[in-house]
Order: C-alpha cells, then sequence, then structure tokens
C-alpha cells in the first residue's frame, strides 16, 4: 500500500488478463504481476487500486495515526478470481518489513479490505528476485 499522491516510478507493460497497459511501481510489483498473468484461477486484477475515503468512517482505528484516515491510499493488486472471489496483495519487500510505518500501512489495508468485505487479503512478500505467495 502506498500515498496515492506520492511519485513514484512507473513501470508500464500490456497485460493479456487485463486487456490494457498496465502500471507498477516496482520490480517487485512487476514480478507479481506476471505471476498474476499466469495464474489460471486469475480472470483479471487492478493495479494501484485506490481506497474510498468514505470507507475509512468504517475502519478500526486504533492503532492507526489518525492523519493516514485523512489521506489518499492505493493498494498494490485486487485481484478477481475466475471463481468471482476476490483477493488483495500488499507487494512488500522482506527488509520493509522493521519498518513500523510499513507494518501500520498494511494493517491499515488489511482493516480496509476487511470491512468493504474482502477477507482474502495477503502480504506478498519479495525476497531476493521472489515474490510470495500465490495469488
Amino acid at each position: 500500500m502506498k500515498r496515492a499522491s506520492k511519485k513514484q516510478r512507473e513501470i508500464r507493460f500490456h497485460s493479456g488478463k487485463c486487456g490494457r497497459i498496465i502500471c507498477v511501481n516496482s520490480y517487485a510489483e512487476q514480478e507479481y504481476a506476471k505471476r498474476l498473468e499466469a495464474d489460471d484461477r486469475v480472470e483479471n486484477y487492478e493495479e494501484n487500486c485506490r481506497l474510498d475515503p468514505e470507507q475509512f468512517q468504517h475502519v478500526n482505528p486504533v492503532g492507526i495515526r489518525a492523519s493516514y484516515l485523512k489521506q489518499e491510499w492505493k493498494t498494490d493488486f485486487l485481484i478477481h478470481h475466475t471463481d468471482g472471489t476476490q483477493a488483495v496483495r500488499e507487494v512488500v519487500r522482506e527488509d520493509e518489513l522493521t519498518k513500523a510505518t510499513v507494518l501500520e500501512q498494511l494493517e491499515l489495508s488489511r482493516r480496509y479490505w476487511e470491512a468493504v468485505g474482502v477477507s482474502d487479503w495477503r502480504v506478498a512478500l519479495f525476497q531476493e528476485g521472489v515474490v510470495s505467495p500465490a495469488p
């Protein structure tokens, strides 16, 4: 998850599943998108999906900075499976998991998606050229 207004690198490529050019912000996200493209269970996906600020009122604010609830955020991937279910994946480098701000942002993402009804939420951990788990 990242701030929607923050300037970031853009890596663009064509997605056959999405039928358009997609834009991700890191090598790790690009690698994960390639996995989504190859997975038969994935119908399509949305990258950098903006969170609806109106939904933050349904998020438990305990342990989340009040300022975070006033900002615009994007989640890395909202995945639409062929069976009609949805999943969310936040791509994080292994070394970032020691940062309190990253953990707080991940928790905000998890609570947000739980509040809007998406229960399949996971961190896709990027370590030394490998992204896990599977979509």
